[in-house]
This record gives structure tokens, sequence and C-alpha cells, in this order.
């Protein structure tokens, strides 16, 4: 580490006596969206927590897409919602008597997020609510007033779904998290305030670029001796040099041609050279600090742990569909431990078909959404089922209710 000061450590003692905690989910709520008749998840931790690993599993076509991306639109709002997601077509369940819902209900805590206008406090936990409605070829998005509350209601607007709100942290992540490339208009929200903590999830055409752009620009300006920037460009190098690589391959640099990686023998490898794991996670790690210097700087960011090693204190929530994508079961295998470690405040709630990945959830952190067609409601893992899951080899963790699978072997057609 240099031993210029850095602000984001060294102005510990200013730091800690602030909160360390930001904007959680503790429940979501899906009435006849998509494939959900009737979901309901309690996301709260034992001594009501939420932070940690969540996982979701279920079958191809369970609807594990489906149920973030309804996050993601309850989370942003019908605005932001309508330019990531253009058609609701198909959003509401076939054969639907009752009305098509999303309903989260937003944890906040006060130290870290405020409102986009003077008045009223909201509480520390309020219902934000999108309904949807058919009509004529496209749905209708609006927002609800939740029951019980008062005409007046209007907390998401100043809250969560206002652009001029502080803190209030949330970003997600689909499948496809390339580096390079991307459409036209994919890069138009690529670029745009809040469309771009999500375009990934909802656009298979768009990309991490802008983590590329955002890296060279760090370095620039910190060869201009920028303090802001050296800082940012630390604190990311750091991070991702803490025993996130597998391999013995380390972050060697960043210059104007972007990130560099080192292996054991010395070869140096740039973004374009990378296998799509190392580029994926790279990409996905150093998007989520992008995102969280844009909303609460970088002052106050970091912190480091009684061992030394340093860690994100900040909070919110970050949405990542199929988290297990180009990584290798060993990667798979560290790779919610990491993220907890140096996110330890974060709320990561993720998608997997992996059972390795599922043994880095939380207590109450594991959810399993029925097969297509199914009757049976999805659910959360009982003590004992999350308990083995956690506790067994991959091959007996495909035969727990996370994964319902009858054999760990294939039957013989012979």
């Amino acid at each position: 580490m240099s031993s210029e000061p850095i602000q984001w450590y060294n102005s510990r003692k200013v730091r800690r006596k602030q909160r360390g905690a930001a904007m959680y989910i503790s429940r979501v709520i899906l009435k006849n969206i998509r494939g959900f008749a009737d979901l309901q998840f309690d996301l709260t931790r034992a001594g009501g927590s939420y932070a940690g690993w969540t996982v979701f599993t279920g079958d191809n076509g369970s609807g594990k897409s489906s149920l973030l991306k309804a996050i993601a639109v309850g989370l942003t709002g019908r605005d932001t919602a309508r330019s990531l997601q253009p058609s609701f077509h198909g959003w509401i369940r076939d054969g639907a008597d009752d009305e098509a819902a999303i309903q989260l209900e937003i944890v906040r805590v006060i130290d870290d997020d405020a409102t986009s206008e003077s008045g009223r406090n909201p509480s520390s936990r309020f219902p934000v609510k999108l309904t949807l409605t058919n009509g004529g070829k496209e749905p209708t998005l609006q927002a609800t007033i939740p029951p019980g509350k008062p005409r007046n209601y209007a907390t998401p607007e100043r809250t969560i779904w206002s652009p001029d709100a502080t803190g209030w942290f949330s970003c997600g992540y689909g499948p496809f998290r390339r580096v390079f490339g991307a459409s036209p208009e994919a890069t138009r929200q690529m670029v745009a305030p809040t469309t771009e903590r999500f375009v990934t999830m909802f656009q298979e055409a768009a990309s991490l670029a802008e983590v590329d752009q955002w890296l060279r620009n760090l370095k620039h300006k910190e060869l201009e001796n920028r303090a802001a920037e050296r800082e940012q460009l630390a604190l990311l190098l750091e991070i991702l040099r803490d025993d996130l690589l597998p391999n013995q391959i380390t972050v060697d640099r960043v210059d104007s041609d972007g990130l560099w990686l080192k292996d054991r023998n010395g070869v140096q490898l740039a973004w374009s050279e990378m296998s799509d794991g190392y580029r994926a996670a790279l990409a996905l790690i150093a998007d989520i600090i992008r995102h969280l210097v844009s909303v609460y700087g970088v002052e106050g960011l970091a912190d480091r742990g009684t061992d030394g090693r340093i860690f994100i204190r900040r909070s919110g929530v970050v949405l990542i569909d199929e988290v297990d994508a180009h990584l290798h079961p060993e990667w798979q295998r560290e790779i919610g431990f990491w993220l907890k470690r140096h996110f330890p405040n974060i709320q990561f709630l993720v998608t997997t078909h992996s059972p390795i990945i599922c043994q880095a959830a939380d207590p109450n952190g594991l959810f399993v959404l029925p097969e297509p067609g199914s009757d049976v409601a999805p659910r959360a893992l009982t003590k004992e089922e999350y308990e083995k899951v956690i506790a067994s080899r991959p091959d007996t963790i495909l035969l727990t209710p996370a994964f319902g699978l009858h054999a760990s072997r294939p039957s013989d057609h012979d």
C-alpha cells in the first residue's frame, strides 16, 4: 500500500461514528406476475439482519430471472422500469382473476439514506407497490398505494425511485456480463442514470464497457495527480488483489489499455486476452464499486477489519442472475464467501444452477422455485434442509429440495 495518505482508510475515527448500513429488502411479494400466482418471500435473517448471500434455485423455466427482474422493477420504479423493459407484454399471468402486482418492503437506515425533498422522513420500513393492468396491446404499469397508507402516500417517489435522493443503493446484473460489445440502444442505457445499474439484467446486448472506460479515466486522472481518482483506483486495486483470482493469478495494474493481470510465471494478460470467467468476475466487482462510489463517494466507503484486510462499509442490494456463469467449480465455491467478506453490508440476491454456490448462503438464505407448471408454491428451505445443503457434498446437495434431483448419476438406459 502506498505511504501517501488514503482518505478512505486514514479517516477511520470519523467514519466509525457513522452507521454502516443503507437500504435492504425485507419482503418480496409477487401476485400474478409471469409464472407466479402468489410468491411471498421473507428475506429477514435471524436477529433481524438482511445482508449476506441469498440464493434462489429452480429448474430452467421456473422463473429465477423473472423474479430478479421483478425485484429490479420494484427497486427502480415505473419510469425507469419502462426504460429497461419497454414492453410488459406477457408479464401478467395467464388466467389471472386478481390484480397483478410487484410489492417490496424496504428497510431504511436513517444515517445513510435521505429523501429528495424536505418534509417528514419516511419510516424505517415501508412498502412499495407497482400494479400491472391489461390495456389494449400493452399492459400499463402504475405505482399503487399499498393498503393502509394515506392518499398522499409518496414515499417511493421521494426515496428509492427518486434520482435526487441520496443513498438507496441497488444494482443488478444479468447472466451475460461482457466487458466489450453492445448494441446502440443498449449503449444509450449503459450511460443513463439508474438504468445503467441494471441494463445487463434486461438486455442481452448490453455490456459492462463503462467499467473499462472508468478504469482508464481513473488512471489518466491519477497521472494528473487528482486525489479523488487516485484514492478510487487504490481502493479498487487493493480489493481486486485480495485473494479474488484463482490459480495464483493477480491483478497487475491499470494503464491506458485498461486492466492487466499477471500469472504465476509473470506473464501479463490484458482484458481482451482474459477468459470469460476472469473478465466477467472482474468487471462485475469493479462495476459494483464504481456504482457505490457514484452513490456515496469514496470517503467513508471502505475500512479495514481487525485482520487488516479491506472491506466496503456501505450497503444496499445487488442482484446477480446466474452468478455461477463462466466460473470454474473451484471459483464457484469461493465467490460467495469472498463477496460477503469484502461487502459485508450488501444484500446479495442471486440465482444459480450450481449446488456449490448455495453453500455460501446465510440462514434463511435459500429459496426454491418449483418446476414449470407445478402447483407447488415457491418457498424457503427449512432450517434442516438449509443445514444439509451447507454441510453436504455437491452430489448430495443436488438431491435436496434446493435442486430436487432423484439421483446424482444418469440412469442406465441400456
